[in-house]
């Protein structure tokens, strides 16, 4: 019983390396996605003079911040908490 109650906790530990993994990777396309968006979008809402074109940042940025989180930071530790 010890034995499997150790095998599952391993297995548990390697899950959750491989979601922070994911993360990381995903991290680096959604950034680079990220960050041309929001040049894009505030060099078009600068010569189009509108600013509703940075609306989409919005979403994007709570999106960016959650993978940075779940990642780089302490999300995993708060939801073990």
């Amino acid at each position: 019983l010890e034995r499997q109650l150790l095998m599952q906790n391993q297995m548990r530990e390697r899950q959750t390396a491989m979601q922070i993994a994911w993360t990381r990777e995903f991290l680096k396309y959604f950034g680079t996605f990220f960050g041309l968006a929001a040049a894009g979008l505030t060099a078009g809402a600068i010569k189009k003079k509108k600013p509703g074109l940075l609306l989409p940042i919005v979403p994007l940025s709570f999106i960016f911040a959650y993978q940075y989180d779940m990642g780089y930071g302490t999300l995993l530790q708060r939801m073990k908490g």
